[in-house]
């Protein structure tokens, strides 16, 4: 069970900025995020939805980023 909160793509892409992620490049609704450690994951880009909680989880586990850490990140401690 995951205590994430459902987010907004910007919320998450401002989250991960802070964690040292940028975008590297975007193609239609997807932008790959990378880190210099080579941890890359594509992020859906849709303003108008919001990114739910275990879909959130599971780009966390791809980018092996800890729940609370990345509440940390985003301001939502």
């Amino acid at each position: 069970m995951t205590r994430l909160p459902a987010l907004r793509s910007r919320e998450v892409v401002r989250g991960l900025r802070r964690m040292g992620f940028e975008r590297v490049r975007q193609k239609g609704s997807h932008a790959i995020f990378h880190h210099r450690d080579c941890r890359r994951a594509p992020i859906p880009i849709h303003p108008a939805n919001t990114i739910s909680p275990y879909f959130l989880s599971d780009i966390l586990k791809q980018l092996r980023i800890e729940e609370d850490e990345f509440l940390r990140a985003v301001g939502r401690t």
